[in-house]
């Protein structure tokens, strides 16, 4: 009986060395696995984190400056139309959808062309129509041909300062003499001698119109079509953007006024400069 049990003491004492030696192993292999966390996950978490932040600042200022873009062009739409700013501004507030142009770039193109309209006499709904014309039919000309609103409305423009060129990829041929035989037409030439600066405008106006029948309305047809479609997703991002950044520009001027001006915001983030660089320093 006294061997069985010295045996027994034996055969544990052997077990519980082997059941240490196996809990010094996890241990080390616990330690190794922790090592190895901290060596390539603490990096990458700091880069993540670095890249997360560089991100959102990115967005920020971005943001900020869709919204600058927007509060400017709104301003100078206002001054442009006047009292029937307004009407132009309702008409902007669909171009996502409408047009795959985001708030600014249809305020932008309205201004544009509003500006030729003035110089030929046009004020009021009449000018608000002449504009906002010209921006649809901008839209449903990149649409028909594919191309992109912005060379669209830039062509446009070329056409109505008298360069024919631009136009004609898009089917529009533009010469004196179509010219002047619309503005015939018009009542607004009499026949004899070169056309003014108004009745050029309102001659190639009318002739833009007359020889895009078959690409006006486009945009809306195929507005479910994968161009169209990424032209609307792609100004929701920028209309999207540019209301962030209303809200950052409200979110600015208030600290600017709680910080005393310009001036006393300036000093706070120069002092905050030099406190995160003393901070980074004793990090390192």
């Amino acid at each position: 009986m006294a061997a069985a049990g010295k045996t027994l003491t034996i055969f544990l004492a052997a077990d519980l060395k082997k059941f240490n030696r196996g809990i010094n192993q996890a241990e080390g292999g616990l330690k190794g696995f922790g090592n190895s966390v901290s060596k390539y996950l603490g990096p990458a978490l700091i880069a993540a984190t670095a890249a997360a932040g560089a991100f959102a600042v990115k967005l920020g200022v971005d943001a900020v400056n869709a919204a600058s873009d927007l509060i400017e062009t709104q301003n100078k739409v206002s001054v442009i139309f006047g009292n029937s700013a307004d009407s132009v501004m309702k008409f902007a507030e669909t171009s996502v959808t409408a047009l795959g142009q985001t708030k600014t770039q249809a305020l932008e193109a309205a201004a544009t062309f509003a500006q030729f309209g003035k110089a030929a006499g046009l004020a009021d709904q009449n000018l608000v129509d002449f504009s906002t014309d010209l921006v649809t039919l901008s839209a449903d000309l990149a649409s028909f041909n594919n191309s992109s609103p912005e060379d669209a409305i830039n062509a446009i423009g070329s056409a109505l300062r008298g360069e024919a060129e631009p136009l004609r990829r898009y089917g529009v041929l533009l010469d004196d003499a179509a010219l002047k035989a619309e503005a015939l037409a018009l009542g607004i030439y009499d026949g004899t001698g070169i056309l003014t600066t108004q009745q050029k405008v309102l001659a190639a106006y009318e002739v833009i119109l007359k020889q895009t029948t078959d690409a006006q309305g486009d945009f809306e047809r195929t507005a479910d079509g994968l161009a169209n479609t990424q032209r609307i997703l792609t100004a929701a991002v920028g209309k999207a953007t540019a209301e962030i950044g209303l809200g950052l520009v409200d979110a600015i001027e208030a600290a600017t006024s709680a910080m005393g001006g310009s001036q006393g915001m300036g000093e706070a983030i120069e002092e905050t400069g030099t406190i995160l660089a003393n901070f980074t320093r004793g990090v390192g």
